[in-house]
């Protein structure tokens, strides 16, 4: 019977090779990665069959621990409005922490590879997902007449949209999460809150 791999040591050696490839490309050989990981060749291979793969599994991973940071931050609201907003804060935060992550990410997607295609299109799966949750959400918000009537997808599109460019925004050093947005909760989020039940602004 082949022997299964250690799925947290293939998660560790996917983290450690990801800071390689970050620094050294995508055209890092396997015997190269190797070396740097200070694992053996047949080692390496057992876990990963190819360079490929070593970046899904840190897609994978990344995207469990999100999800798992963001429920975690939505389950304590009450409110549709606070959800959303706490899914911006809990998805920046976790970037946040994670400072080289989104870098790493855009430079081995830019790179590409043979399976990029596939790994996006799974990545796609997930967020449209998310979006859907989201959308469904806010609509039970309207239908109980906790949120004013709205077009709720392009109202979860635009928040989707906004956190995808301050994430590059951030990695770019061009412009503060949190000016972007507070903009966008106090222009966008707060303006559907009826106005019987107006959340208080957060102290600065």
């Amino acid at each position: 019977m082949p022997r299964r791999p250690d799925l947290a040591r293939r998660s560790e050696l996917a983290h450690a090779a990801f800071e390689v490839l970050r620094t050294r490309g995508m055209g890092t050989s396997m015997r190269e990665l190797a070396d740097a990981l200070g694992v053996k060749r047949p080692t390496l291979y057992f876990y990963f069959p190819d360079l490929n793969a070593v970046f899904e599994t840190v897609l994978e991973h990344m995207y469990q621990q999100l999800s798992e940071a963001v429920l975690g931050r939505v389950k304590t609201e009450q409110h549709p409005l606070d959800r959303l907003r706490a899914v911006v804060e809990a998805t920046l935060d976790f970037h946040r922490e994670r400072p080289q992550l989104i870098g790493g990410l855009l430079q081995l997607w830019a790179m590409g590879g043979r399976d990029v295609a596939s790994i996006l299109d799974r990545e796609r799966k997930i967020v449209l997902a998310g979006r859907a949750a989201l959308v469904a959400d806010l609509q039970a918000g309207i239908g109980r007449g906790d949120v004013l009537p709205c077009d709720a997808d392009r109202v979860v599109d635009l928040v989707l949209a906004v956190v995808d460019g301050v994430l590059v925004h951030h990695v770019l050093g061009i412009a503060r999460a949190e000016d972007v947005t507070e903009e966008l909760v106090q222009r966008v989020l707060e303006p559907l809150r009826p106005s019987k039940t107006k959340r208080k602004k957060k102290a600065p």
